[in-house]
């Protein structure tokens, strides 16, 4: 194989090593991401259970004191109801404490339907505490690992931009610019074999002289991709299909 192809091939195959890392450094950010929104996603939960007992327990403190001023109120009523006079004075003022009373009973039964209901979102707040913490740590554990990966992709990132300056500086500068041209314009491999006789890349037949003559070796341009073809290991003429 020509030996300019041969270094283009090379250079090819460090590229696409540095595309893949490039993607794996990319999904380390969204992958934080996910992670992260499912952690706020059980710290609302939390939180939503929280703000659910603390309104019950201010529903629970309303009750109490609107049954503790009934009473007070209750026992006014029956105070009173020695001093009053007349018998009409009398029946009203009963009237007013058996209100009174179905009153107190009625906010003391509310009272214990929210006591029995911030029993049961009090467990419901410690499930989702749980739920919360557990991701936290998960979270906290996976974000480490999520830089060490990174660090060693980082690392493996310079590494290669060495090895590819290293390569590039041996392709003539008009094949590396041209090079360039096909990897700026969207094709990742801007080198490709022949594929049962057609440009491996856009698939356009190619003659069978031409194919020959990748075959021993001459690098050729597709005319309708631009894209360098050339001959490897996996290349097939058309007679092979």
């Amino acid at each position: 194989m020509n030996e300019d192809v041969v270094r283009l091939l090379e250079l090819q195959e460090i590229d696409s090593e540095i595309d893949r890392l490039k993607a794996e450094m990319d999904e380390i950010p969204r992958e934080r991401q996910i992670h992260r929104r499912e952690l706020e996603a059980r710290e609302r939960d939390f939180q939503k259970a929280r703000n659910k007992l603390d309104e019950i327990r201010g529903r629970r403190a309303e009750a109490e004191k609107e049954r503790d001023d009934t009473r007070e109120k209750l026992a006014e009523f029956k105070n009173k109801l020695l001093e009053v006079k007349t018998n009409e004075a009398y029946r009203a003022m009963l009237g007013q404490i058996d209100y009174a009373e179905k009153a107190v009973g009625e906010l003391e039964s509310r009272m214990i339907e929210l006591m029995y209901e911030e029993e049961e979102v009090e467990a419901e707040l410690r499930d989702a505490e749980k739920v919360w913490e557990k991701n936290r740590k998960r979270f906290e554990k996976r974000n480490g690992i999520l830089d060490d990966q990174l660090e060693e992709l980082r690392v493996r990132f310079g590494e290669l931009q060495e090895r590819r300056k290293a390569a590039a500086d041996l392709v003539t500068q008009r094949l590396l610019r041209r090079y360039e041209q096909l990897r700026s314009s969207g094709r990742a491999l801007a080198v490709v074999g022949v594929n049962k006789g057609n440009c491996g890349g856009c698939l356009t037949g190619l003659p069978p002289q031409t194919v020959v003559e990748i075959s021993q070796g001459t690098a050729f341009t597709c005319p309708i991709c631009g894209r360098f073809v050339v001959w490897t290991d996996d290349s097939s003429s058309a007679d092979s299909r």
